[in-house]
């Protein structure tokens, strides 16, 4: 059983290698930037030092030096009325110090008066130009780095295999890509401005404290380190609580997600009340993690607040008493100074502290991002993969066995499409049939067996080059949010508009796009929203003419259509087909009745193979579908 102080360790080890990473990954582009900024932010700490030490010469060279021997105005300075002409008294007359002498220490008085003034007005005209040069570079490098963040997990995204999407709830790829990225550059922004001014400003100020008075400093760096005490304490107990914390974030995503994926279902059942509480209450439980997180986060520094104000006010008096009692060469002067110089490290040192729990906090939310941009990428190339440049002899699916998990999908499935074939696979739900379709995709790579196109295996064909060759047409049509124009020449970016509108003429598409105002320019609005489920599905048809491909794959893309939008589709179909190699998954079997050879799944696994006629005739399973469909 590991110890306790193992068990603080573990975060604070946590914390130190998330952040490493993050560092190394983001800020290595700009490091020529952030040594400016450093430099920056060491010429500005050390003119808030020395502000704050100036207070000794003007106590001790200036105000004190003059005090004991004249009460008259020096002549140098303007007679503002506070200075009598002469003290009435024997004894201050008495006291009144020869001219010469008065004179010299005028003269000394003066230059530093002098030297002061200088001072004041470096830091006065210096530290507000320095300021903005350094906070103007942390904020280009801050801007810089949210971009790249972004990109990586975007990229990323694109890149992991269908079966992580499929796997993951879209409330927690959301939150992750959202939230999590927003805490992990805002940890980035505690690394690089807070931290680094704050580690530069308490090295200087210690350095500055050794300089006034060494005793006193070394007093001040034998308590400090209970600051550190309490920070690490609480760094274990904020760093669980915020990782709770952003998984009920997902949580909440998620169901915002549902509710907004299911709003016609939630409408058509009157259930709107039902699902507003069932989201308040997610939140509500979102909020007192947050809170657990907050009241952590708050007594830790709050706590640090107080040590700080304990150590630095008993400081002062303890110094206070040596000045008094004429102990280590103390004078009043120093003691100020070094009260000052005190009060200006005590700033960095809470931002010190304040940070450390912050990242505690942001911790959690960094590591997640992490764990998505080292996710298993998606199939990867063989090293002596070949393109390829059409279809010439046909695709062949041997022995293919596949599995999501531990109940096989396909088991031991083969057949042949020759070159210009269409081949339809039909069968109940759940038979296999998008799965054959996502593995000549190689969305996935089977488990057993292989498909191969013109004798050469997927998995020794680039997978530039097979797409290139394929386009898909699937159930739910997806458009992006643009014009119908634009959807169509995804399809082919860069073709001419002779091109897409032609491919849009063979999908009917022209058909609706004349009647709205802006014709192909019109806005489809997010999803297609604007256009019907045949429209849409038109479009993706006129995409996949557009592309010019070699293998067309039709996944059930007529099921969810009325009979007019079907018979309008199958047309655009019609107009695909010529020549090209074609795979159509079909529910309603209307739709494959040319084929040249309709392939019968059931459980995973073939049960039957011929044309339309041959079925019918032989009975079974199509047999049974078509009776059914005909009834």
């Amino acid at each position: 059983m590991a110890s306790s102080s193992e068990r603080d360790a573990r975060p604070i080890e946590a914390i130190r290698s998330v952040f490493t990473r993050l560092l190394r990954t983001y800020a290595r582009p700009f490091v020529g930037l952030i040594a400016l900024a450093i430099v920056l932010s060491l010429v500005y700490s050390g003119g808030q030092y020395l502000r704050a030490y100036l207070i000794k010469p003007i106590l001790d060279d200036v105000l004190l030096a003059a005090g004991p021997l004249s009460r008259s105005a020096p002549d140098w300075l303007p007679d503002l009325g506070l200075w009598d002409s002469a003290d009435s008294t024997p004894a201050a007359r008495d006291a009144t110090p020869d001219p010469a002498s008065n004179l010299a220490l005028q003269h000394q008085i003066r230059d530093s008066v002098a030297s002061i003034v200088l001072l004041a007005l470096l830091v006065i005209f210096a530290m507000p130009v320095i300021q903005f040069g350094r906070s103007y570079v942390i904020e280009y490098v801050m801007g810089r780095v949210f971009i790249d963040i972004q990109r990586d997990i975007c990229s990323k995204l694109l890149a992991l295999p269908l079966r992580f999407h499929r796997d993951r709830r879209r409330g927690d790829i959301l939150s992750r890509t959202l939230q999590d990225v927003r805490s992990a550059h805002s940890a980035f922004g505690l690394l690089f401005d807070d931290f680094i001014e704050a580690l530069l400003m308490t090295i200087l100020g210690t350095g500055v404290l050794f300089l006034i008075s060494w005793q006193l400093a070394t007093v001040f760096l034998i308590v400090g380190p209970a600051l550190f005490g309490v920070i690490s304490v609480f760094t274990r107990q904020i760093s669980s609580s915020a990782q709770r914390r952003q998984e009920k974030y997902a949580d909440v995503t998620q169901r915002l997600v549902e509710i907004l994926d299911g709003i016609k279902v939630i409408k058509a059942f009157r259930a709107e009340a039902t699902e507003r509480a069932a989201f308040q209450r997610e939140t509500r439980k979102l909020f007192r993690l947050g809170m657990r997180v907050v009241r952590k986060r708050v007594f830790a520094r709050s706590l640090v607040e107080m040590l700080n104000n304990g150590i630095a006010i008993g400081t002062v008096i303890f110094g206070m008493l040596l000045v008094l009692q004429g102990r280590w060469d103390l004078t009043p002067g120093d003691l100020a100074a070094f009260a000052a110089v005190l009060a200006t490290t005590y700033r960095p040192l809470k931002s010190f502290a304040r940070g450390w729990v912050r990242l505690a906090d942001a911790q959690p939310s960094a590591a997640r991002l992490f764990e998505v941009i080292d996710s298993a990428v998606e199939i990867s190339d063989a090293p002596d993969a070949v393109a390829i440049d059409g279809v010439r002899r046909g695709i062949a699916i041997r022995g293919v066995s596949f599995s999501y998990g531990r109940e096989p999908v396909l088991n031991d499935v083969s057949f042949e499409v020759a070159a210009g074939e269409v081949a339809a696979i039909v069968g109940p739900s759940g038979s296999g049939k998008t799965t054959l379709a996502d593995l000549l995709l190689r969305f996935y790579d089977p488990i057993a067996g292989k498909i191969e196109i013109d004798g050469v295996d997927l998995r020794q064909i680039r997978r530039d080059s097979l797409y290139a060759q394929i386009a898909v047409v699937t159930q739910d049509p997806f458009l992006f949010d643009c014009s119908i124009m634009e959807n169509i020449r995804f399809g082919r970016p860069g073709a001419p508009d002779s091109d897409v509108m032609a491919a849009a003429r063979a999908a009917h598409v022209d058909e609706f796009a004349q009647r709205f105002a802006e014709g192909y320019d019109t806005e489809v609005g997010a999803a297609g929203a604007r256009l019907s489920g045949g429209e849409r599905q038109r479009v993706t048809i006129a995409r996949a003419i557009l592309k010019d491909p070699a293998i067309l794959i039709f996944d059930e893309a007529t099921s969810a259509l009325d009979s007019r939008s079907e018979r309008l589709v199958q047309d655009a179909v019609g107009a695909l087909l010529g020549g090209r190699t074609v795979l159509l998954i079909a529910h309603r079997l209307s739709s494959v009745v040319r084929a040249d050879k309709i392939i019968v799944l059931e459980r995973g696994a073939i049960s039957q193979q011929g044309t339309h006629a041959q079925l019918v005739e032989r009975g079974g399973l199509y047999r049974e579908l078509v009776d059914l469909q005909a009834s």
